[in-house]
């Protein structure tokens, strides 16, 4: 037999006085006439039948005489009114405070969104704020602290919109994400650049793949994941340290192998030279190429010596072509490249971007997905 712990919470608790009163309407018996009948008030009765009485014994007796249904069947339904009623009290209580969490959570970050990601949205009230919160090792409504981490590290830029929740948001999928994280070889300081070489290596080889990558980071004790992007919340890249391994965590905001090579070398710049104990967490979002953050600039100049040393850069543009046409300067800076065994594409959206020209289609990276 399932003990009262395990009872359903009903919507609302049912008191014996509506029974009552369904009793005597089938039986056709009129409130004053039966107030009679058992000697009670006609007041009293009303005031049981509309739940603002209790039962008591003598009622119960009463009840049972006049009726014919049992004392103790009065005193179960007695009983399991006042057990309903605490419960549908404490429920509305335990609701209250979660729809106050899911408040308090709403104005930091995007909670519908989180909870879309994460396939709580179906639950109830009270399963869903009870799972989220299972889910971080972390007050969420303290979760404002971990942004305090990157905050600075990044410029927005006047060309990128930036929804500051969903940012917020993102940060929160990237912890759970990495803090599930499981990376078996030890970290230690040198593997990131050790990792840096391997990457623009098979990058310039056009063999890298986002597998590469991973297999690379992991070998090195630096773990690698993937956290969809979200909109208006521009993230290329972002590091971290978890369980003493530091983290790279890509968005694929752009199906493009040679951008995600050039992020990851941003981050492992980071790993390397920038992490302490003040900052353990740097991110890479649109617009942070052109901060004025020497940390960031280091980051961008790591990456790029490491897909073409400037030594090399230089030499492949004192060979290109002096036409004035930008389609013939990229395709000798592609042929250039070849002879130094740089990929074309790498080097053409080098000059892509250092000329701020992109009417191109020529020399496309090659897809990540």
């Amino acid at each position: 037999m399932a003990t009262r712990s395990n009872r359903l919470v009903p919507v609302r608790a049912i008191h014996p006085g509506e029974i009552l009163r369904e009793e005597l309407r089938e039986r056709g018996i009129k409130q004053k006439d039966f107030a009679k009948q058992i000697g009670m008030q006609a007041t009293h009765l009303s005031e049981f039948i509309r739940g603002k009485r209790n039962l008591n014994d003598d009622l119960a007796m009463k009840l049972e005489n006049h009726l014919g249904i049992p004392y103790k069947t009065w005193m179960s339904l007695h009983n399991g009114y006042m057990y309903d009623s605490k419960a549908v009290s404490m429920k509305q209580s335990e609701e209250q405070n979660a729809r106050s969490f899911e408040d308090a959570c709403a104005r930091m970050f995007n909670l519908k969104l989180l909870y879309k990601k994460l396939n709580l949205a179906v639950l109830p009230l009270l399963e869903r704020v009870k799972e989220i919160k299972s889910l971080f090792s972390f007050d969420l409504l303290s979760s404002a602290e971990m942004s305090k981490q990157v905050a600075g590290l990044y410029k927005h830029s006047d060309k990128v919109q930036i929804d500051e929740k969903n940012m917020q948001t993102w940060l929160l999928l990237s912890w759970l994400t990495t803090s599930r994280e499981k990376v078996e070889r030890t970290y230690i300081h040198g593997n990131g650049i050790k990792a840096a070489d391997t990457i623009a290596k098979l990058a310039n080889e056009r063999k890298l793949t986002a597998k590469a990558i991973k297999d690379c980071l992991y070998q090195n004790g630096i773990g690698y994941v993937v956290v969809e992007k979200l909109d208006k919340a521009p993230v290329d890249a972002f590091s971290t340290y978890v369980n003493q391994h530091p983290i790279v965590t890509v968005t694929y905001r752009y199906n493009d192998i040679d951008k995600l090579a050039f992020d990851v070398l941003h981050e492992l710049c980071h790993i390397e030279k920038h992490f302490s104990e003040e900052h353990t967490s740097f991110i890479s979002i649109e617009g942070t190429i052109y901060s004025k953050d020497p940390r960031e600039k280091e980051a961008n100049d790591f990456a790029k010596e490491h897909l073409i040393p400037c030594e090399i850069w230089n030499k492949i543009l004192s060979g290109k072509s002096s036409s004035l046409s930008p389609h013939i300067v990229v395709k000798a800076i592609a042929k250039e490249a070849e002879k130094y065994g740089i990929s074309p594409t790498i080097a053409v959206s080098r000059y892509k971007h250092d000329t701020n020209w992109y009417q191109t289609s020529a020399y496309k990276s090659s897809k990540i997905y």
